[in-house]
């Protein structure tokens, strides 16, 4: 009776440091995202007007979301064949959550960078087919394979295209994160396949 106990214990401790180190993982990502997007903001200022040729403001507005310089990624994930990426979302934000990731493949599919289409037809978005018992609806997005080298942080990945809007999507995207429930990405490794000899 007693090892058992201690087994509970054990399994139970080392579940709260697991949930614990996966909310820290997910919020030095979301908010390396964050400062990147502080850091990075592209600053456009207007040319200084020339006496023959009046001001186009079509093309200021054109030049504030154009897409940024390409930047060294914040989140590769280089040492891994495939990653699951746990989000749990609290259940009146699920709506706000699948359009933050609608906005995400928007991104992809508009990006300058040829890589972008061939990375996003390797995401999918998943969520379970019913809430948690608080609500929480768990989402997980399994990303396979994986293009190495390449940027995975949604917020980065926004930034790219949307430079002035991105920071206000991710922030909002950190008020639909359940911080109890299990967010973190998960790396893995290919160990064998099963079908064939």
């Amino acid at each position: 009776m007693r090892s058992m106990m201690e087994a509970r214990s054990v399994r139970f401790a080392g579940a709260q440091v697991a949930v614990t180190a996966a909310v820290m993982v997910f919020g030095s990502l979301i908010g390396s995202a964050s400062a990147h997007a502080d850091m990075q903001a592209p600053t456009t200022q207007a040319a200084p007007a020339q006496p023959t040729q009046p001001a186009q403001p079509t093309d200021q507005a054109a030049a504030a979301e154009a897409p940024a310089a390409p930047a060294k990624p914040q989140l590769t994930f280089d040492n891994a064949d495939a990653v699951v990426w746990f989000y749990a979302v609290k259940g009146e934000s699920g709506p706000q959550f699948e359009q933050f990731f609608g906005r995400v493949k928007e991104a992809m599919a508009k990006s300058t960078n040829a890589e972008r289409k061939a990375q996003a037809a390797g995401m999918r978005l998943m969520k379970s087919t019913s809430p948690a018992a608080d609500g929480t609806i768990n989402y997980v997005l399994m990303i396979s394979p994986i293009a190495k080298g390449q940027e995975y942080s949604p917020g980065m990945l926004l930034f790219e295209v949307f430079p002035t809007e991105a920071k206000t999507l991710v922030d909002e995207l950190q008020t639909f994160i359940n911080d109890k429930g299990l967010n973190a990405a998960v790396p893995l490794a290919n160990v064998m396949t099963l079908g064939g000899m």
